[in-house]
């Protein structure tokens, strides 16, 4: 008599099937159940949050499926799956995230849930046919993994402060800026939070499509960019309820924002705006080429935080080494400063991954990282506090090259604030040069 197949224990994890109506979700998921498709459903979950991945990348072509995870900000490829298995996977994908299974060309989106020790993530199920097979992004949201304060952050205290002064100011204009996906809400969200709003009356204008996560006491109004609306649309009415503080989380063209320059210059109004960029001084630039009149650019702009996101490493497995004299001078740290900096880890050589008898063993990974070898992320910052100098440059439209050798005597660059966390062991010279280099 053959031994009857042992029953798959599958992972603690609660799936939250999305759906028009509670007997929709029950039916979607019940569906799911007895899926073959199921227990590698989970089993893939499971993988990603405990890696703490924020994107699955799927890759279908005729015979297997390319598989890529975005942790911390950077993709990592993992071994592919089989076609047949990873059909079924998703075909549940689908069906719990309440979208049509069968359909593989057409472009669909929507969102279910999953609890998992303890949290509940929403997830974002994405999928377009492709010319060789379909392409399916799976975005995953933790809650409260976003800094909300500062304070938590790795800003200097002796800038923090200067940018706070800033904030705090009563009238003009400051800029928050980043690259696209380094942490615009972070940066903005704790700009925020630090200002004097439990003093003052803050309005914020957003495009319902790209809304920020609420802040109190900011009182928000929408409008919809993809009807062609713009902030001006919401203006005349704010401005009955005789706000302090106009915050523009999104820059749409200069004759927009010279309105709200306008009010700064006109009726004392605290302006605070966002616009991606490079650096802070290629977000002066960016400004003045939205459009944006330079002279009231130049008498309202008083500073620019800037924030490019970093990976930490991983606390439990980073490896210490003595950096060179060489190293240390590319730096810009004074010799004797600093004996020890860290890097990634890193496996042993080849021949000291076998046993006594020359049999190959197997080199354990970190538990806390999977062996990536960085765990979270941090931020250095740029503040540039804007002179007269620079306000002239801004009246003649300088461009970049000129605009970056003016500032460049008035801020201390990127790159020196990345060396304090290189230097306190936060992250790796490898990885700031990485980021740097973006």
């Amino acid at each position: 008599m053959a031994e009857p197949i042992p029953e798959i224990q599958l992972p603690p994890i609660t799936i939250l099937a999305n759906g028009s109506n509670d007997a929709e979700r029950e039916a979607n998921l019940k569906t799911v159940l007895s899926s073959p498709g199921y227990p590698e459903t989970l089993f893939m979950l499971v993988e990603v949050f405990e890696r703490r991945v924020e994107d699955v990348l799927l890759d279908y072509t005729r015979d297997s499926v390319a598989v890529r995870f975005r942790i911390d900000g950077v993709w990592h490829e993992f071994p592919p799956r089989d076609r047949v298995p990873g059909d079924y996977m998703l075909a549940v994908l689908k069906k719990i995230a309440n979208l049509d299974h069968t359909d593989r060309r057409s472009k669909q989106s929507a969102e279910f849930g999953a609890k998992y020790r303890g949290s509940t993530m929403r997830l974002t199920l994405t999928t377009q046919g492709v010319r060789t097979g379909e392409r399916v992004l799976l975005s995953i949201g933790y809650k409260g993994r976003d800094i909300e304060k500062f304070e938590d952050s790795t800003i200097r205290p002796a800038m923090l402060e200067q940018w706070v002064g800033l904030l705090r100011s009563p009238s003009g204009l400051v800029l928050t800026s980043a690259m696209p996906g380094d942490g615009k809400t972070t940066i903005w969200r704790c700009s925020l939070n630090a200002a004097d709003r439990f003093v003052r009356d803050f309005i914020g204008f957003e495009d319902k499509r790209h809304s920020e996560p609420e802040v109190i006491n900011v009182d928000v109004q929408t409008y919809d960019s993809s009807a062609g609306e713009t902030p001006l649309k919401l203006l005349p009415q704010a401005l009955l309820k005789q706000p302090d503080v106009l915050c523009l989380s999104d820059l749409v063209s200069g004759d927009v924002f010279d309105s709200f320059l306008d009010q700064a210059v006109d009726q004392q109004k605290f302006v605070i705006g966002h616009i991606p960029a490079r650096s802070a001084t290629e977000a002066l630039v960016r400004v003045l080429a939205l459009g944006t009149d330079p002279e009231l650019l130049a008498k309202t702009v008083q500073g620019v935080l800037y924030q490019r996101v970093l990976r930490k490493l991983c606390d439990n497995c980073r490896q210490p080494y003595s950096p060179p004299p060489e190293l240390l001078k590319q730096l810009g740290i004074r010799p004797g400063r600093v004996q020890t900096l860290y890097g990634e880890w890193q496996p042993p050589p080849p021949e000291m991954q076998v046993d006594e008898k020359g049999n190959p063993i197997e080199i354990p990974i970190c538990p806390r990282c999977h062996g990536v070898g960085y765990q979270g992320r941090a931020a250095i910052y740029e503040l540039l506090v804007v002179n007269d100098e620079i306000r002239d440059a801004i009246r003649r439209k300088a461009d970049l090259a000129e605009m970056m050798t003016i500032t460049s005597k008035a801020h201390v660059p990127l790159r020196d604030e990345g060396v304090v966390l290189v230097a306190k062991g936060v992250t790796s010279v490898e990885e700031l040069q990485r980021v740097l280099q973006r």
